[in-house]
């Protein structure tokens, strides 16, 4: 990734971190462009990302699975450890927004593998959170506690305001389900203390969200604070992080919009304020209606039927509580609908994990004989270069005879012969075709006065095979010439390996010359 682009790419994810997501959707969007452009996949990959992220952050979840599904796939491909446990941790995160909770903590399992693989404390954490989250929407929370305590402690660790923020919500968020199920279950003292430490837990986050400048942690944890403190009766705390999160600076998404309404209507219910909370219900129901989150639009109508009933207004309450009973029935349907997208996407992606497998196979790979071909080779010698290893090439005597007198076919099947023989010769050597009859062959760690027996071995291997099965008489030998990278390297490792093949060639063939073996050749080789 250029440093230009990487920088800009940090910037625009920073600024996501930070909350000023509009803003950074539009950026994303620009430098992916400008990543497809330049054909850097890593930028291309990051970018992706963002773009994913973002568009959960401000309630867009499903146009942003295209995005993380691709930069998933290319992380994948590219074996970057970092970005695919971000990409797998936010296409988890999304997944959960959609309702498939199974699928969502699996790919957060697979996330946190790959971020294991790393030393980053902070990338762990949020993958850690991710997978604690799943546990949480599926009302495991004493799976998902230690889970989400162990990512806060890699965040503090890390020194990672975001990240410690959001563990600390969803620790609260945790509490506050189990203080739920206490009270639902009659036992009243538990469900009060587990409030009370939800309280705590989501007061430290908002305390280090307004600190960092964390506008999105913050809105989330000022909204859940606000409905913690509302229900357990300290209304005028609820409506301080409530006008503090209505006066915060920046755009907001509709997700973040109708949280915030349908709980100022909570809470403006439970102050005795029903004609005030029915308007802010109606305004969220508005807004929520034009969203594909249906677990808003389902918070909204049950809110707006709550309101409705203490009103009196007992048809209407019907008629929404109804409403809300649909949502759940067409969420099914919905789930249903996500899964068959999710797998035709996931089909797809294996799909073009095997195209691109076989279009680098062909691109590094000589069809006739099976070896690497000549850009496979310039690869490698290239990598092994400033190390010890020796270099042969290898080139089959008259092979312009072969194809004259037994035809090109036969020389084809000469050349494939030689390819699978070269292939199996030995685990050390590496063997690639240039072009034509002529062949290179690396030995990596090994010096010419080592490599020599390996050579000549091979050299004389081919000149013992039998051919005959491929043409009456036909008979097929090879000259080679060596050099290693103690005595020269680079194009000019090259040049001398071309030079002793054609002093190997005008001393007769069927021969390997290395170092001081040789005389200038006064003809071209045939």
């Amino acid at each position: 990734m250029s440093n230009e682009l990487k920088s800009r790419l940090d910037l625009c994810w920073e600024m996501g971190r930070t909350g000023r997501s509009p803003e950074a959707l539009v950026e994303a969007q620009i430098l992916l462009i400008e990543a497809r452009r330049v054909g850097d996949q890593k930028a291309i990959a990051f970018a992706l990302t963002c773009n994913a992220w973002f568009c959960l952050q401000l309630g867009y979840a499903e146009e942003g699975i295209d995005c993380v599904v691709e930069a998933r796939s290319i992380y994948e491909q590219l074996e970057v450890d970092w970005g695919l446990a971000l990409s797998s941790a936010v296409h988890s995160w999304i997944m959960l927004e959609l309702g498939l909770s199974d699928l969502a903590f699996e790919e957060a399992k697979l996330a946190l593998d790959a971020a294991e693989r790393t030393d980053d404390l902070s990338l762990r954490s949020f993958v850690m959170s991710c997978k604690g989250m799943t546990l949480l929407v599926c009302r495991q929370d004493e799976l998902a506690t230690p889970i989400l305590e162990e990512a806060l402690e890699l965040a503090d660790r890390a020194g990672d305001a975001c990240t410690i923020a959001l563990n600390l919500i969803n620790i609260g968020y945790s509490l506050a389900s189990q203080a739920e199920a206490a009270e639902n279950e009659g036992d009243v003292e538990l469900g009060r203390r587990l409030w009370e430490r939800s309280a705590m837990a989501n007061d430290r986050a908002i305390e280090v969200a307004r600190g960092y400048g964390d506008l999105w942690n913050l809105r989330i944890a000022l909204c859940n604070g606000a409905e913690t403190y509302t229900v357990m009766g300290e209304l005028g705390l609820a409506e301080a992080y409530l006008d503090e999160c209505a006066d915060l600076d920046g755009r907001t998404g509709p997700r973040e919009e109708v949280h915030y309404l349908y709980t100022r209507g909570e809470f403006l219910l439970r102050n005795g304020q029903p004609e005030e909370a029915l308007q802010v219900c109606h305004q969220a129901a508005r807004l929520a209606a034009n969203s594909s989150q249906l677990d808003n639009k389902a918070n909204t109508l049950r809110r707006l039927s709550e309101v409705e009933a203490r009103l009196g207004d007992f048809q209407s309450a019907l008629e929404h509580y109804r409403a809300y009973h649909e949502i759940f029935v067409r969420q099914m349907g919905d789930l249903t609908r996500r899964r068959a997208q999710i797998a035709e996407m996931q089909l797809q992606n294996r799909q073009w994990r095997a195209q691109v497998s076989r279009l680098e196979t062909e691109a590094h790979e000589d069809a006739l004989t099976g070896l690497p071909n000549r850009r496979a080779f310039d690869a490698r010698f290239n990598a092994l270069q400033g190390q010890v290893f020796s270099l042969a090439i290898l080139d089959l005597d008259h092979f312009k005879l072969v194809n004259d007198r037994y035809s090109h076919m036969v020389g084809d099947a000469v050349l494939t012969r030689t390819g699978h023989l070269l292939l199996g010769w030995s685990e050390e050597m590496q063997a690639f075709r240039l072009g034509g009859e002529e062949f290179a062959l690396l030995l990596p760690d090994f010096t010419a006065a080592a490599a020599w027996p390996v050579f000549d071995a091979l050299r004389a291997a081919i000149g013992t095979t039998f051919w005959g099965d491929l043409g009456q008489g036909l008979m097929v030998t090879a000259s080679i010439g060596m050099v290693d990278s103690v005595e020269t390297g680079g194009r000019a490792m090259m040049e001398e390996a071309d030079r002793r093949l054609y002093a190997a060639k005008n001393g007769g063939r069927n021969r390997v010359v290395g170092s001081g073996d040789f005389t200038m050749p006064r003809f071209a080789r045939r």
